[in-house]
Formats: C-alpha cells, sequence, structure tokens
C-alpha cells in the first residue's frame, strides 16, 4: 500500500508541475507545438486533469498514523478545492483550450535548412473565427515542437532565404468554410 501512495504522490506532483508551469511561466518560452492539435490535447488533458490530480491526492494524504478529524478535514477540503478547480477551468478552457495558431503561408525556407521556415499564421478560434495574425520564423525541434521567433520580413537577410509563397493550413479551413456555406 506504501508503494502505491508513493507512486500516485509523484504522479500528482508531476502532474501539477507540469501543468502550473505550463500555464504560468510556460507561456513566456518561444516554444509551440508544431502542430495544433497536439497543443490542443496537451490542454485538454491538463485542464481536465487538474481536478481528477486534486482528487488522486486524497490516496496519498490520508494516513491511518494521522488523527481522525486531519484525515475528515482532508477529506472534505479536497474535494471542495477539487470543485473549485473544476469551474476555474472552465473559465480557462476560453483562453487556453480553443485558440490555435494555424499557418496561413510559407512566404520563406532557409536555403541551408528547409525545415526553417518564415510563416505567416492566424490566431484561430474555431467557431469564433480568427482572432489575429503575425509572421513568425518557426526553427522545429525534434518535429514536435517549435521555436517561434516574431519577425519582420523587410529585416532579414533576403541571400539566406527562398521566397516560396504557398498557402498552408488555413486553404483547408476556407474550403470548409466555403462548402458549409454554399450549402
Amino acid at each position: 500500500m506504501k508503494r502505491i501512495q508513493t507512486i500516485f504522490k509523484w504522479i500528482t506532483l508531476l502532474f501539477f508541475g507540469i501543468a502550473i508551469s505550463a500555464m504560468t511561466f510556460g507561456q513566456a518560452v518561444p516554444i509551440e507545438f508544431a502542430d495544433w492539435r497536439h497543443m490542443h490535447l496537451f490542454n485538454d488533458i491538463t485542464l481536465q486533469g487538474l481536478p481528477i490530480a486534486v482528487l488522486m491526492t486524497l490516496i496519498w494524504t490520508l494516513k491511518k498514523d494521522r488523527p481522525q478529524k486531519t484525515n475528515i478535514a482532508i477529506g472534505i477540503v479536497t474535494p471542495i478545492i477539487a470543485i473549485g478547480i473544476f469551474f476555474l477551468t472552465l473559465l480557462l478552457m476560453f483562453s487556453y483550450g480553443f485558440g490555435a495558431w494555424v499557418d496561413e503561408q510559407i512566404i520563406y525556407e532557409n536555403k541551408a535548412n528547409p525545415n526553417v521556415t518564415i510563416k505567416k499564421q492566424l490566431w484561430y478560434i474555431g467557431a469564433f473565427g480568427y482572432g489575429g495574425q503575425r509572421t513568425v520564423k518557426l526553427t522545429p525541434i525534434l518535429e514536435i515542437w517549435n521555436w517561434v521567433e516574431e519577425i519582420d520580413t523587410t529585416e532579414i537577410e533576403k541571400d539566406n532565404w527562398i521566397l516560396v509563397e504557398r498557402e498552408e493550413n488555413i486553404k483547408f479551413h476556407k474550403s470548409i468554410i466555403k462548402r458549409t456555406c454554399n450549402k
């Protein structure tokens, strides 16, 4: 039983560490998921897993050697915190869960490394439409993430880049919108 409690303790603490860092200082780190679907999956797991992780803390915080009043207090306070986090999660879903940067166009590819690109992106908010636009240099990291740098295309060294101007994922979204509007 002690081993199971220790395993649950470290799983929940690791989950809390990842979730809290992703929602706080992780927002300032210029690393993003390369695929917006992976970002949504990560955000869904993080936000929906928080209340579950709080409830899982009951497994390793309730102990026989503690006074019964302390265990009862922990047993009452923990579900209250989990319910509070559940409602906080609903609020956070609107800021973290719906939006994603979607590639509209590849403007340039790097001559030395074609995987390094300069792209125009739109902030896609699903049914709410598009909320913003940016031009960024994307450098792949392990094909899962991108190092993102906002860039001004008038200030780049054109000798290092190949002009591509090729449509990207947004073309797919426009075709869906076009098909659904024509029905």
